[in-house]
Order: C-alpha cells, then structure tokens, then sequence
C-alpha cells in the first residue's frame, strides 16, 4: 500500500511543529514589517527626491512602478536570505538530535522524508510571499502594474524558493552540523551569483569582439536567479524594449521562463541527489514501504 501525498507524515508533523508557536507569527510580523518600514522610507525618499511631483496620472503611476520595483528587488532579497535558513537544517538538525535513524528505520522512504521536509519548508516560505499580497496591492492604487504582472512575479517567487531550498536540503545530507550546512550554502549561492555573472560577461565581450548581435544570452545567465527577476521587471516595465542586461528582444522577453525550468531541473537533481544520500538502499522512491 502507497502512502498518499497529503498523507506524509514528516510533512504534517512539521507543519504542526512550525505552525503551533508563536515563532511562525512573530516571523511574519517581522518579514512584513521590514518590507512596510523600507517601503515607506523609499517612499518618502521618493516624494522628496521628485522635482517635478504633482498629482498627475503619469505622476502617480511612475512613483507605483518606482515602489512595486524596490519592493519586488527585497522580496527577492529577502527570499534568498530566509530560505536556506528553513532548509539547510532539515536532515542536519535530525542528525544533530539523534532521531534520523529512527526516521529512516519508519515505512516511509527516503523519497517521503525529504520531499516531506522540502515542502514543509516551503510551505513557510510560501506564507510570507503570500501574506506580504496585501502590500503589493497598494500598487494599484498607483497604476502601472497589473494583476498578471503580479501573478508573473509571485510564480517566480516560488520558483526561486524551491531553487534555492533544494540546495539547501542537499547540504543539510551532506553535512552533520546545521550551522555548516547553513553557512555552505549561503557561500554557494553566492559563489553561483558571482561566477555566474563574471561568466557572462566574459562570454558576451568575447561574443561582441567577433561582431555578434546583441541578442545574445550567455548560458550561466540562466541558472542565476537575479538575471531572471531583472527579465521579469524590465519586460513590466519597459515594455521588454532596452534596460536590464540587453534580455529586451526577440524570444529574450521570455528569458525568466527559460531561468526558471534551468533552475527547476538543477533543483530536480539536487533533491535526486539528496534522497539518495539519505539512505542508499532500494527503498527511494515510493512513499512507504511494502508491508
């Protein structure tokens, strides 16, 4: 008999765990309130700053898409900092109390057990990114920025959350201690972001000395969140023409799908890799044991 998917044990004993306390509460009303008090800081910095401000409609819709812009650049710095520290303990912490041998020695697989700790992770990500909509949606009182627009960059939210939190599951197998398995993975996300960019630039200056089209997208690009986000913002609000890193032609506006299946697979392989280590025997892939 199969375990169902909504049945996963590790997945509701963490829910439990993570929702009961009044830590889960608290994190929300801090993440919200960072974003509130630097939205609001921007936005007075913004009136003051704006020399010719009145209360046109083309003044209005600039300063929403001047707020939904910094907005979206710290969420999205905000995911990168938050994530790995829900997930890069996820197997570590086990090891570090003793019960992960307990948990493999359970009918559930190892498939259960990470995908389980995966998305109880996620799920907690999933709640700030969802409860800061309330904020996004003042933009609209702006103009400037759609519904679609919103949904567009909500998605990738996601996207990067299960990218990022897939790197950090994979070294909290690999590693015994929490606290490395954390540090590791920041400097890996790091070190991608870094070489990444560095990569890029070397292979467009080559591609430009030997006369290529501006069209032209390095592959490490594709792996870096960032350059996907900076895609997703310029196509809402240029219009996909110029700005942010030359991805504004031809098949190029959809640049940021293209970054979110690369990262989707790399992710993939990083939670295939996991299940395997976790316990390298025959029971992997389904999500309990035959009885």
């Amino acid at each position: 008999m199969r375990m169902r998917f909504y049945n996963n044990p590790v997945l509701s004993s963490e829910l439990k765990i993570r929702m009961r306390g009044w830590k889960t509460a608290l994190g929300i009303i801090s993440y919200l309130g960072v974003m509130v008090f630097i939205a609001f800081l921007y936005y007075i910095t913004f009136i003051q700053s704006s020399l010719d401000w009145n209360r046109s409609v083309n003044a209005n819709q600039q300063a929403g898409i001047s707020i939904y812009t910094m907005l979206a650049v710290l969420q999205f710095i905000l995911i990168l900092l938050v994530t790995p520290a829900q997930t890069a303990g996820s197997i570590s912490s086990e090891r570090e109390k003793q019960t992960l041998d307990l948990l493999l020695c359970t009918q559930l697989s190892s498939f259960g057990i990470i995908i389980g700790k995966l998305l109880s992770s996620m799920s907690h990500m999933l709640l700030l990114i969802v409860s800061s909509l309330p904020l996004f949606s003042i933009i609209f009182l702006f103009g400037g920025v759609t519904p679609g627009d919103m949904i567009m960059l909500f998605s990738f939210y996601i996207i990067t959350a299960i990218a990022v939190g897939s790197i950090g599951i994979f070294f909290s197998t690999i590693f015994k201690r929490t606290v490395t398995a954390t540090v590791v993975t920041y400097l890996t996300m790091f070190a991608l972001g870094l070489i990444s960019i560095i990569l890029s630039a070397y292979l467009m200056n080559i591609y430009y000395l030997h006369g290529g089209s501006a069209s032209y997208v390095p592959f490490p690009l594709y792996i870096n969140p960032a350059a996907g986000l900076a895609n997703i913002l310029q196509n809402q609000i240029s219009g996909g023409s110029g700005g942010i890193l030359g991805l504004g032609t031809g098949y190029q506006t959809s640049f940021w799908i293209y970054n979110s299946i690369t990262m989707l697979v790399i992710a993939g392989l990083l939670v295939l890799i996991s299940i395997i280590r976790i316990n390298p025997v025959n029971r992997l892939f389904s999500w309990k044991k035959n009885s």
